[in-house]
C-alpha cells in the first residue's frame, strides 16, 4: 500500500486549451452532483478541506488537479445532473477557478 506523504494543489482548468500535458497518471473522481467526490478526495488524503466541499450541489465547476507525493495527480471532476447556482454562473465561460 502507498503511503500519501504530499499533497499539493496543482491547477485547475476551466477549458480544454488549459489541459496540462499528461506527464504523470491521473486518476478522476467522476459522478453525479453531490455525490461526495470531493469529500472522497479528502478522505483518502487525509485533509479536511483541501477540495472544497459544500452541501450545494455544483459547488466544484472545474477540474481541480492535486499533485500526491509528486508521481500522480487526483483530479476532482465536476459533477453532472443537478447544479444549483445562478444563471449567470452558468453562462460564464470557463467557469473561475476557486481556490
Amino acid at each position: 500500500m502507498m503511503r500519501i506523504t504530499k499533497v499539493e494543489f496543482a491547477h485547475c482548468v476551466g477549458m480544454k486549451s488549459q489541459l496540462p500535458e499528461p506527464t504523470l497518471p491521473e486518476i478522476a473522481f467522476a459522478g453525479r452532483s453531490n455525490v461526495g467526490k470531493s469529500s472522497l478526495l479528502n478522505c483518502l488524503i487525509k485533509r479536511k478541506a483541501l477540495a472544497r466541499t459544500s452541501s450545494q450541489p455544483g459547488k466544484t465547476q472545474t477540474l481541480n488537479f492535486y499533485l500526491v507525493n509528486d508521481s500522480f495527480f487526483l483530479v476532482d471532476l465536476p459533477g453532472y445532473g443537478f447544479a444549483k447556482v445562478s444563471q449567470a454562473i452558468k453562462n460564464q465561460s470557463p467557469p473561475p477557478c476557486r481556490l
